[in-house]
């Protein structure tokens, strides 16, 4: 019978109201405030332990209490207890907004949050760092999301809490103002802007006309539809058919010739020419609207990588005055 209240006795929990705390340690001067016994006697700054997690509480009973103030000659009662546990705060839907905003870097954005996991948490500024979202890049204004946050509390800890929102912004978006084909360059008549209600993370939708004039797309887009960066690409810079201005370096040599395209190509590119005079073809990199560039080295420079033979022959430059 004795080892079954004993074990119960061990059971039950601290019901009287605790001290308040907001530092990693329990002092002296919080002992005292919980138990008036060691006022007076126990140094202020003396460490009593470690303070609880916030949320949890630490509670001295009578045995540790007697060994802590046998030092300063403090007697303790029996079944006397001392119950701390860190300072906490209601954590508000306004607060909860505002820190979201604020790595939104959008005030005006709306934000509904639908849930919280904490009502309290410690005082301190309240976090929710863009890398705590779980979302896609598909995420809309109507989409309900899940934001990990965090409370910076006493220096640099930090006390997790997490939001259920959805989270929308007045923002900009090109739409198409008629069909446009792929293939074809997209020109300022072929589209507007027009504002919209979305989620102010999203990154596949083009915000601005200057992302979309002058590209070309990959598939068609219908009128009214509105434009995603990864159906653009940029246009050719060389068409086929297009004569090209080449120039052909050789060390400190500088040769220009024209070519006729044989196959298009962007900045960057390797295409194929053809000598308009010879009719023999080679291939030069394109460096700009109808330009591309050829390099050549001297023949005596074994180690140096030697054009192929068709581009030898076929370039046949006239030296630019």
């Amino acid at each position: 019978m004795n080892v079954w209240l004993l074990f119960f006795s061990t059971m039950i929990t601290h019901t009287q109201p605790c001290e308040m705390i907001s530092n990693d340690r329990i002092s002296g001067e919080d002992l005292a405030k919980a138990l008036p016994v060691f006022a007076n006697k126990m140094p202020g700054d003396a460490v009593v332990g470690y303070s609880p997690t916030p949320g949890a509480r630490r509670v001295f009973k009578s045995v540790e209490l007697q060994r802590i103030g046998a030092p300063y000659g403090v007697s303790v009662a029996e079944g006397s207890e001392a119950c701390f546990e860190w300072s906490l705060q209601t954590l508000t839907e306004d607060v909860v907004r505002a820190a979201i905003r604020e790595s939104l870097q959008s005030p005006d954005a709306r934000v509904d949050v639908l849930a919280l996991n904490r009502s309290l948490a410690p005082a301190g500024k309240v976090s929710f760092p863009l890398a705590g979202l779980l979302a896609s890049t598909l995420t809309g204004a109507d989409t309900a999301v899940t934001w990990r946050g965090e409370v910076i509390y006493h220096g640099s800890r930090k006390f997790p809490v997490w939001a259920r929102v959805k989270v929308a912004a007045t923002m900009t978006r090109v739409v198409s103002t008629q069909l446009i084909l792929p293939g074809k360059t997209v020109s300022a008549d072929q589209v507007k802007i027009e504002t919209y209600d979305d989620f102010p993370l999203r990154n596949d939708v083009a915000r601005n006309l200057d992302e979309v004039i002058g590209r070309t797309p990959r598939r068609a887009i219908s009128s009214g539809s509105p434009v995603f960066r990864l159906d653009l690409i940029e246009p050719f810079q060389v068409q086929r058919g297009d004569v090209v201005d080449v120039t052909a370096i050789s060390g400190a040599a500088q040769l220009h010739l024209p070519a006729r395209a044989e196959s298009p190509g962007r900045q960057g590119d390797m295409i194929t020419l053809k000598n308009t005079r010879s009719g023999k073809t080679f291939r030069a990199r394109v460096e700009g609207k109808d330009k591309a560039l050829v390099m050549a080295w001297p023949a005596h420079e074994d180690a140096a990588p030697q054009p192929a033979p068709a581009e030898r022959t076929t370039l046949e430059p006239t030296r630019t005055p």
